[in-house]
């Protein structure tokens, strides 16, 4: 029998975290917003609850904000 983790993301969720999984570098909020076919908007609040989560790690650089998921 096969078990599905649950993961307690919504689908958009899983999306950006498959986008950060992709680079092996971080990515720019428009960058994220761009690779995962989503407004900057969605893609900031989404990154943010993924970040409070602890998917994903956050580096501010000047006034910019880069994203990149946590790999094992």
């Amino acid at each position: 029998m096969v078990h599905k983790l649950k993961t307690n993301l919504v689908p958009i969720e899983h999306k950006i975290v498959k986008v950060l999984l992709e680079h092996d570098y971080y990515l720019s909020t428009k960058e994220v917003a761009e690779k995962a076919g989503i407004s900057w908007n969605t893609a900031l609040f989404h990154l943010n609850k993924l970040h409070e989560k602890g998917w994903i790690e956050r580096e501010e650089r000047g006034n910019r904000i880069y994203w990149s998921a946590y790999t094992l």
